[in-house]
Formats: structure tokens, C-alpha cells, sequence
């Protein structure tokens, strides 16, 4: 057996039991300090989701992406989301400062037990974001909000700072894609209560997206240790929503009487009417690349996203590179444009996603006349 192997098994058998004994026990010390862990009722069973989830896989890329780094260790500035004692090193559980991870953390040591289940955590503490903002964490979430926040939203995050003075249409230096980072549906959530989108000066924004009574925090819709859909799954949306029946009918519901993406139909889905605008805020980044910008962007799921399509055919071939053209108007439409595409903005804060998506499309056309505007109907 190669050593790789053999390593990523002992890792997940570590992971495991982990799991097990943070079930097992009902007080888990952390450099002097306790750090309770729930009662061990039905061990067997939240150790069984919890091992089959995506936080228990000890040999993914959010897990492993470290591994030949020069000294094997996670950095400081991911280990928050990346590692169990990183997240308790932010908290200060560990016994050093809160809100900053003071140290590197091992590779692989996963999300485990002792990061929701403890004293501190649950006692809903407020949850810092990017944007600066802070917000009073309700529900048991604010482990949730802590790592599904994103790393550079808002006016006040990274995006703003590399801009600085530069005019809207000018290329810098400084200038660059800033990446929400992946799965930041907790800023989505909570709309301009923690300002993880780019707001425009002048425009207003919704707040956290209230859904409907039982379904309106993370763990009301998502099984907190399998992380799919909570019991009794979809069945609690068929309460308001005859048409789900399953995986991917969330997007056939429609929640507004408005024409979001101004294709004239006020019949389709609101899942149609979010896609519909990101469809245009793309068209719209593509055009103004290529008429202000002098070379056009093109767009991959993959790093580094942001890609100058030499032959304008809208895929990454061989060659090439990161976009590099970037003008103040162009980074914010693209992180805009990623912020509601990778967070699921139409089901996590429909109307926050609208609101970004057209602001970010009337901006760009505001440095581009040939960008042509529909009629939205902005929420």
C-alpha cells in the first residue's frame, strides 16, 4: 500500500474517532478551558452522519489542499475554517485572544465535534464578517456564520482597499480579482446586516432573508452533522411548495410578483429570474472587458475563474492566463457576479442577490454606453 494511502485511512480513522470520543465525554478540555460537549444520546448515529459528511473528509482539497506546503501546516489565515483547532484558536478557546488565530494549524484535522459543541459557541456569540460588520448569532449558528461567510466582503474588505483612489475605468497595479471565497451563504443570508456583497453608494439593500417560521436558519434546513437537508427533508418545503418533489424542484418555486431580470415573464421561477440576471451581469462583465479593458474576460468554475479569452470563445484553453485588465467597475461586478452564483443567492436572499446583480449590470453600463439595459424591476 503506497504511503499516501495509507495516510489518508489513518487520518480518517483518527477523524472518526474524534468524533466518537467528543460524543463520548461530556467535558473536553482545551488548554485549561472547557469546552462542553453535548450528551452522548444517540452517539452511534450523529457520529455515523457526522463521518459521512463533507466536514469528516479528511482527504479533501479543503483538507489536504496543504500538504506540500513547505512546512505541512495550514496557514493562520484559513486554519479558522480548515481545522478544529484553528476555529477554537479564533474563539480563544485554546486560551489565547479571541477573533484572531494566533498559529498555524495541523493538516487534516477536519471540522470536528468540539467546534459546534461547546459552551461558547452555543451561547450565540456575535459573528464578525469581513465587511467589518458584526452580528448577534441566534440558534446555534454561529459556527455556521463563523466559516460560511466568505474571506473579502463588502466595502470595507479587501475589494476597496486594493482600489483605493483609482477611477472607476482605470487599470492599477493594486487592481485584481478579489474572491469571496467559496460558500458564503451566511453573508448571503443576512444581506446588508453583514454586507458581503459589493453595495453601491447611494443604493439600499435588504437584511437577512426571513423565509417563512421553522425554515429560516441553517440548521432549520440543513442537517447540521450530514449537512444535506434536515428531516423530514423536502417534505417540510411541500408545506408551501405542492411542486417539490425532490432534488432540483426548490427551482421551480417562484416567491415575487416582480420581473427581476426584465425578460417580461412574471411567471417564472425565482430560481429563472436570479439566473436570468447573472446570465446578463456576465454578458455585460464580457463586454465592458473587451470595449474599456482592451482584452475580453472569460469565466471557469475553476481557479483562477477570471480568465483574458484571447480567442473569445468563453472557455480557458491552453495558454490562457489569469485576466489581468482589471478596472475598479469590473472587479466589483466579478465579485459580485461570484458572491450570488457560488452562495445559492437565489434561495439564501433572492432579493439581496437581485439587488447586487442589477446594480453591479447598470454600473458596468455606466463605463460601457454599448451595454445594452433591460427593464428590471429592482426589488
Amino acid at each position: 500500500m503506497k504511503k499516501s494511502a495509507l495516510l489518508a485511512i489513518l487520518v480518517l480513522v483518527l477523524a472518526v474517532s474524534t468524533g466518537v470520543l467528543g460524543y463520548l465525554y461530556s467535558t473536553e478540555t482545551v488548554t485549561g478551558q472547557d469546552v462542553v460537549v453535548s450528551p452522548s444520546v444517540a452517539i452511534g448515529d450523529y457520529t455515523q452522519k457526522w463521518a459521512s459528511s463533507a466536514h469528516a473528509n479528511s482527504a479533501s482539497e479543503g483538507f489536504r489542499h496543504w500538504d506540500d506546503s513547505e512546512d505541512g501546516t495550514v496557514p493562520a489565515n484559513c486554519a479558522q475554517c480548515h481545522s478544529s483547532t484553528g476555529f477554537l484558536d479564533y474563539y480563544g478557546l485554546d486560551g489565547s485572544e479571541a477573533y484572531v488565530v494566533d498559529q498555524p494549524a495541523k493538516v487534516g484535522t477536519v471540522v470536528d465535534c468540539s467546534v459546534c459543541h461547546n459552551d461558547y459557541v452555543e451561547s450565540n456569540p456575535v459573528v464578525k464578517f469581513p465587511s467589518g460588520m458584526e452580528v448577534a448569532s441566534t440558534d446555534g449558528v454561529a459556527a455556521c456564520w463563523t466559516c460560511h461567510q466568505g474571506t473579502e466582503g463588502g466595502i470595507n474588505g479587501n475589494l476597496e482597499k486594493r482600489i483605493g483612489e483609482i477611477a472607476p475605468d482605470d487599470k492599477g497595479e493594486t487592481l485584481g480579482f478579489v474572491n469571496p471565497h467559496y460558500l458564503a451563504v451566511g453573508s448571503m443570508y443576512l444581506g446588508a446586516e453583514a454586507n458581503g456583497g459589493y453595495q453601491y453608494e447611494g443604493k439600499t439593500y435588504a437584511g437577512a432573508f426571513r423565509h417563512a417560521s421553522g425554515v429560516e436558519t441553517c440548521t432549520d434546513c440543513h442537517d447540521p452533522h450530514t449537512l444535506h437537508l434536515a428531516d423530514p427533508g423536502y417534505e417540510k418545503c411541500q408545506t408551501c411548495h405542492a411542486e417539490i418533489q425532490g432534488y432540483p424542484d426548490q427551482r421551480l418555486v417562484r416567491r415575487t410578483r416582480l420581473d427581476y431580470d426584465g425578460d417580461g415573464d412574471v411567471n417564472e421561477s425565482t430560481y429563472d429570474e436570479i439566473n436570468g440576471l447573472a446570465e446578463q451581469a456576465l454578458a455585460s462583465i464580457v463586454t465592458y472587458s473587451k470595449n474599456i479593458g482592451g482584452v475580453t474576460i472569460g469565466y471557469s468554475d475553476n481557479y483562477p475563474y477570471w480568465f483574458g479569452d484571447v480567442n473569445d470563445n468563453g472557455v480557458q484553453d491552453e495558454g490562457e492566463k489569469a485576466y489581468a485588465d482589471w478596472t475598479p467597475r469590473l472587479m466589483r461586478a466579478a465579485f459580485n457576479y461570484k458572491f450570488v452564483t457560488r452562495s445559492a443567492g437565489y434561495i439564501h436572499n433572492p432579493v439581496y442577490s437581485a439587488q447586487l446583480l442589477i446594480d453591479s449590470i447598470e454600473d458596468l453600463a455606466a463605463g460601457d454606453a454599448t451595454i445594452t439595459l433591460a427593464s428590471y424591476s429592482r426589488p
